[in-house]
């Protein structure tokens, strides 16, 4: 079995996963959001464009699972495998909650071969989690 390893970074926050190959981006995406205690409560995708996503080339968005308005070429995040879109040094951006814009950098950084596993493992963090300064901010005032 193989697993793959991605860092994940918004602002001075980062983390270190490791995943199954075989998971979906829809996974992964739950993976990201719960790294930064948000809930999972609105649209995401992600896109090969990292500074403007709406004129990606490539773009899988939970829109074209949901039967919302997506792009004719958008094969969704629910049946995505991560393994087909993501190797070693591939980045892309994931964009959480449409209204806010959360953007986070999601960048492949290896293959392993790994025993079986089911649950990511969260390898490293640092910085201040995404979620965390806005508390802050509104707590100062």
């Amino acid at each position: 079995m193989k697993s793959l390893t991605f860092k994940i970074e918004h602002g001075d926050w980062n983390a270190e996963i490791q995943l199954p190959d075989n998971i979906t981006l829809d996974y992964l995406a739950h993976v990201i959001i719960d790294a930064v205690g948000f809930d999972m409560d609105h649209c995401f995708g992600f896109y090969d464009n990292l500074k403007e996503p709406y004129q990606s080339n490539q773009e899988y968005t939970l829109f074209a699972d949901i039967g919302e308005e997506a792009n004719a070429n958008d094969p969704g995040v629910e049946n995505t495998l991560v393994e087909s879109v993501f190797k070693p040094k591939k980045t892309m951006l994931f964009l959480f909650d449409y209204g806010d814009d959360w953007k986070f950098l999601v960048t492949c950084t290896g293959e392993l071969e790994a025993k079986p596993f089911k649950r990511p493992k969260l390898l490293a963090t640092s910085g201040t989690i995404p979620g965390l300064r806005g508390i802050v901010a509104a707590t100062t005032r």
